[in-house]
């Protein structure tokens, strides 16, 4: 075959493996758990699975480990999304591979041993479905989304796969799943005691973070976290800001967090009442998160899960009742002609806020208060 038909064919195979992923994850919008499939299947998402006594969905990832295995970074060169996508682009230079990802992957895997899982957070197949999910979202900081994919393929053009030879957590995993069954010494290595203190150091930086939550401010009153939701501290631990809750919330409330929750927090989900309630018949976020920091509950666990709490401001309130009649757990009352709330029934699902038609700040809000407990 000509070298340029092998090209074109080359590029047409490619594009359609990209248009592949994007459906699969496109598919979560309709069936909330394929998204949490898809992702798991990267052994990057051992580290959660075993620290969190994930196991059942451990097997999850042996797939791509047996490829890795016997073929090495066939999956970087044939199937990865964020992998072809850059092979599309010009590049002024050639990458080289080091030992560097295999070092950053293993100060990654013990700061993940106490703390989030940033090799997750940077794995390829994340940041394509966090793609995916910021086409779906309804405002416009939404764009943030893509910012860590951009970053990827800017690195690109300056030489071609510099992420995936340097960073990528999922192309170290298989660089050295391969070494071992190649036993090869002329390969990049880091070697076993800068491998220990780089895994030493990774454990002191997690228990450090882990240390400090505590004396970090508190999250903001108006953060509010989707249904099912860990208490803070384990729910930014586990989360791994994939956008799949975001992606498939109905109401588009569900968006990504910037400074609501400091550094720690962000793009990890947030309600926000405005855009959108949190449906009364909805337990998708629960489905489609694959590290189960929104925990799946069943519709009649959801209905009982306390959000926060509403609070009207009687001196911009137009006394509309619009908030009584749309209330779904019949937590605000009209009573002296002004609405009131009842607040044991409140699970601060915001959508008294949604249709308030009181503007900017709406007559009545949803702040955090008695979140994430059963009522």
């Amino acid at each position: 075959m000509p070298p340029r038909r092998k090209i074109r064919l080359r590029r047409i195979v490619s594009g359609m493996v990209i248009l592949a992923w994007a459906g699969i994850f496109y598919l979560q919008f309709e069936r909330s758990f394929i998204g949490a499939l898809a992702q798991n299947l990267s052994p990057s998402f051992l580290f959660s699975f075993l620290r969190h006594q994930l196991f059942w969905m451990a097997w999850l990832t042996f797939p791509l480990l047996v490829l890795a295995w016997k073929r090495g970074r066939y999956f970087c060169w044939k199937l990865c999304p964020v992998g072809l996508v850059q092979d599309f682009l010009p590049a002024a230079g050639r990458s080289k591979l080091t030992s560097f990802n295999r070092a950053l992957l293993i100060f990654l895997a013990g700061f993940s041993l106490f703390s989030l899982n940033l090799a997750a957070f940077l794995d390829p197949l994340v940041s394509f479905n966090r793609a995916v999910a910021a086409t779906a979202l309804r405002a416009g900081f939404a764009v943030t989304f893509l910012l860590p994919l951009a970053l990827i393929f800017a690195a690109s053009l300056w030489r071609r796969r510099w992420w995936c030879f340097k960073l990528c957590p999922l192309g170290a995993i298989v660089d050295w799943t391969y070494q071992r069954r190649r036993q090869r010494n002329d390969e990049p290595d880091i070697g076993r005691r800068r491998m220990l203190l780089l895994l030493g150091g990774g454990m002191a930086a997690g228990v450090a973070r882990k240390a400090l939550f505590p004396l970090l401010p508190p999250p903001a009153p108006r953060l509010i976290r989707p249904p099912g939701a860990r208490p803070e501290s384990g729910f930014l631990d586990r989360c791994i800001r994939c956008g799949s809750c975001l992606a498939i919330c109905p109401t588009g409330g569900l968006q990504p967090s910037l400074a609501e929750s400091g550094w720690s927090g962000i793009f990890t989900p947030r309600l926000v009442p405005r855009i959108g309630e949190c449906a009364a018949d909805c337990n998708r976020c629960g489905q489609s998160c694959p590290t189960q920091a929104i925990r799946y509950l069943p519709m009649a666990k959801k209905w009982n899960f306390k959000m926060g709490s509403a609070r009207i401001d009687q001196e911009t309130c137009i006394r509309c009742m619009l908030c009584v009649r749309s209330c779904p757990y019949d937590a605000i009352e009209a009573r002296g002609g002004a609405a009131r709330m009842i607040d044991e029934f409140c699970r601060g699902c915001g959508l008294c806020e949604k249709v308030c038609p009181v503007g900017p700040v709406a007559a009545i809000r949803v702040f955090n208060d008695g979140a994430g407990k059963f009522i």
